[in-house]
């Protein structure tokens, strides 16, 4: 979940499976003169291997006194391929691209301006002695290329190419989930200076039940999260709340037996 989670698990969906992905931007009612609405389908391609593609669009929410308009503001490109314990024996391993592109006129503080390309790899072990409890290692290098599309850096946003590198945890008890990221980049080695951040972010995320998604057949998460950057622009901190909402859309598509009549012994 963006802003509460930013690491990739390596994992990847189900074979077949195709999820509609609707993210609202809850905070921008109060931050932001518009709502940004993330859209997306993430696609199952094999056992193995996953592929998202989704569009940022934005609208005037109209609790502000200017107007931004609507539109589409990016459109993000995502693969992943795990490789199982084969690797890495006792350790699941993926690798992944991920890949963010501005388009047409968004306003100006809702990109960077820049094309940004992002292979990594993630490593991550479930403890058995510790149920619930996972722990993983991301690193990964984040491309940047400047573009014609206006844009603006949020602090200590590193300002050119960085390699990255997230240790971290997942602890689950089923419905919550608490997770934790310490995030160092730095720009020395591919970038166009010589500057460096570290991240802190906790975060906890609540999969609603049945009764308060109104037993619809999918997910919606609630997460608050904060995130704590020490960088070259000194010290931020920021936080908010996230919903998430995810559907199978084959559930849509086909119908269920006993919707038709049939005996629940029948075949499907």
């Amino acid at each position: 979940i963006e802003g509460i989670f930013g690491s990739d698990l390596p994992t990847t969906a189900a074979k077949g499976s195709v999820q509609l992905i609707v993210h609202p931007h809850l905070g921008d009612l109060t931050n932001r003169d518009y709502m940004r609405v993330l859209t997306g389908l993430r696609w199952g391609l094999t056992d193995q291997t996953e592929v998202m593609a989704a569009v940022e669009g934005y609208f005037d929410h109209g609790l502000k006194h200017t107007s931004e308009g609507s539109g589409i503001g990016d459109l993000r490109l995502e693969t992943k391929h795990t490789f199982g314990e084969h690797l890495i024996p006792g350790y699941e391993s993926s690798v992944g691209l991920n890949l963010y592109f501005p388009v047409a006129h968004p306003p100006v503080g809702m990109t960077t301006g820049h094309n940004q390309y992002t292979p990594y790899f993630v490593i991550g072990r479930r403890l058995t002695s510790h149920p619930g409890l996972t722990l993983f290692f991301e690193t990964g290098l984040n491309l940047l290329e400047k573009t014609s599309i206006a844009g603006s850096f949020e602090k200590n946003h590193l300002h050119s190419s960085s390699i990255f590198l997230t240790p971290g945890i997942v602890y689950t008890r089923y419905p919550f989930h608490y997770t934790l990221e310490l995030s160092y980049a730095t720009t020395a080695l591919v970038g166009h200076d010589n500057q460096n951040s570290f991240t802190v972010r906790p975060g906890f995320a609540w999969d609603l039940p049945p009764p308060m998604r109104f037993h619809a057949k999918g997910r919606v998460t609630v997460a608050l999260g904060l995130n704590v950057i020490f960088g070259p622009e000194g010290t931020s901190t920021g936080g908010g709340g996230k919903l998430r909402a995810e559907f199978g859309l084959t559930r849509w598509m086909r119908r269920d037996a006993k919707d038709v009549g049939e005996p629940p012994s029948s075949s499907r």
